[in-house]
C-alpha cells in the first residue's frame, strides 16, 4: 500500500500540470481566487489549496503579485496595511478605555480614602519607610524588626514604598499560574504586613505607592485576563480592594499613574511619576528622583545609598534609597546576592521644613535600631 499524500505533495504535483498562462490579466486572477473562496465560505484559501483547487499557475499569478499574501490582499480577502493598522488603534484604544474605567472606579478613590486628619498639630511628625517587600519572599528577620519598630516608634504615617506585592511569576517567567502559591503571597501580605502593620499602629495612616510589582497585579486586574481570572479565584476577591485588602486594614494606595500606558518607556515614565509629598518637606516614590527639589526616598534597586545635596530655598537636603524588606538572593537571581536590607526613619520639622533622616542598614544578621539590638535567631 502506498503511503498517503500530504497536503503539500498534492499542491506541488497539481502545480507541475498547470502550465504559466499568457492571457492571464491580475483582474482574472483575483476572480478566481474570490470565485474559489465563494465555493468554500468556511475555509482560508492558502496557497497549497489554490495549487490544487485554483485556475492559474504560481508563475502566472505571481507575476502580478509577487507573494501570495498580497495575492489574497488584492483579492479582498486579507486586510490591508491601512486597515490593519487601523484595527490595531481601534484595539488599543478600547484597552485604554479599560484601562482608565478601572482605575477612576477602584484605584482613585483609595489615594486619600483613610488619610489620617491630623489632630496634634505638633511641630515634629516621624515618617517610617519601608520597600520592596516582595511578599512571601520578604525577610523574616528584616520585616519582625520593621514591624517591632513601628510599634515602638508609633510613627504618624507608615509609607509603604513599592513592591509589596510580588507574583514575579506573572510576568515574564513562563510559569503555569496554577502551580504557584498565589492565594499564599496575597494572604502573606495581609497577614504578616498590612494586618501586622495595622495591630502595631492602630492609629497611623498607612500608604502604599504603588510599585512596578504592584503596577503589574493592576493591569492584569484591569484587563481580567485568564491568569487574573485563576487570581480572583484563588484569592476569592471581586476588586482591587479585595485583593489588596485596601478596606480590611485602612491602608491608602497612592498610584497616580496612567494604567493606559501603552509601550515600555510610557510605562516607565508614568511609574516615575508616582509619589507622594507629605507635610511639603518630604516625598516618597519607588524610583529615585532628586528633581523635586526634597528631602526623600525611593527603593527599587535593593541597594541603599544615601545622597545629599542643598537646594534654595529648602536649604541641606537628603535622599535616601532603602535597601529591601525581602530576602537578598531571590529565587530568580541564585547566585547574584548583591543586595541589602535596610529600612528607615524620616523626623520632620513641619515648622521649618527640615528632614532629619535615619537609616538602618541590616547587612548580617543583628541591627540596633533607637537603642535595641535585635539578633537574628539560628
Amino acid at each position: 500500500m502506498l503511503p498517503k499524500l500530504t497536503h503539500h505533495e498534492l499542491a506541488v504535483m497539481s502545480e507541475r500540470t498547470k502550465k504559466f498562462d499568457t492571457d492571464a490579466t491580475p483582474e482574472k486572477c483575483v476572480d478566481d481566487l474570490r470565485a474559489l473562496q465563494g465555493a468554500n465560505p468556511f475555509k482560508v484559501i492558502s496557497r497549497n489549496f489554490y495549487r490544487v483547487n485554483g485556475k492559474y499557475s504560481d508563475a502566472t499569478w505571481s507575476q502580478f503579485f509577487g507573494t501570495f499574501h498580497e495575492f489574497r490582499r488584492q483579492a479582498g480577502l486579507e486586510l490591508s496595511r491601512g486597515q490593519h493598522s487601523l484595527e490595531r488603534k481601534i484595539a488599543k484604544h478600547a484597552s485604554l478605555d479599560l484601562y482608565r474605567e478601572f482605575y477612576q472606579k477602584e484605584v482613585l478613590p483609595y489615594h486619600e480614602k483613610f488619610a489620617v486628619k491630623e489632630k496634634d498639630k505638633g511641630r515634629f511628625k516621624t515618617i517610617l519607610v519601608g520597600s520592596d517587600f516582595h511578599d512571601i519572599d520578604a525577610d523574616p528577620f528584616c520585616l519582625s524588626v520593621f514591624i517591632d519598630t513601628a510599634e515602638r516608634i508609633q510613627p504618624d504615617v507608615i509609607v509603604l514604598n513599592g513592591d509589596v506585592f510580588d507574583l514575579y511569576e506573572a510576568s515574564r517567567f513562563s510559569i503555569d499560574l496554577r502551580q504557584i502559591k498565589i492565594l499564599e503571597r496575597f494572604n502573606f501580605v495581609k497577614t504578616h504586613i498590612f494586618g501586622a502593620l495595622r495591630r502595631a499602629c492602630p492609629n497611623a495612616q498607612i500608604d502604599l505607592i504603588a510599585g512596578n510589582h504592584e503596577w503589574r497585579l493592576m493591569t492584569l486586574l484591569s484587563e481580567k485576563t485568564p491568569a487574573m481570572k485563576v487570581i480572583l479565584s484563588d484569592v476569592m476577591g471581586l476588586s482591587l480592594s479585595h485583593v489588596f485588602g485596601l478596606d480590611e486594614f485602612q491602608i491608602n494606595l497612592v498610584c497616580k499613574v496612567d494604567l493606559a500606558a501603552w509601550s515600555q518607556s510610557d510605562i516607565s515614565g508614568e511609574l516615575k511619576q508616582n509619589y507622594k509629598v507629605y507635610y511639603n518637606s518630604f516625598v516618597a516614590s519607588h524610583f529615585k528622583d532628586l528633581s523635586f527639589g526634597l528631602s526623600g526616598t525611593s527603593g527599587h534597586t535593593h541597594r541603599p545609598e544615601v545622597e545629599t545635596f542643598a537646594n534654595i530655598p529648602m536649604g541641606k537636603l537628603s535622599w535616601t534609597t532603602t535597601g529591601c524588606i525581602a530576602k537578598t538572593e531571590a529565587e530568580y537571581v541564585v547566585g547574584m546576592d548583591k543586595w541589602t536590607n535596610s529600612f528607615m526613619l524620616a523626623h520632620v520639622d513641619v515648622q521649618n521644613k527640615v528632614v532629619s533622616s535615619e537609616h538602618f542598614m541590616i547587612p548580617g544578621d543583628h541591627v540596633i535600631v533607637h537603642g535595641k539590638r535585635y539578633v537574628r535567631k539560628a
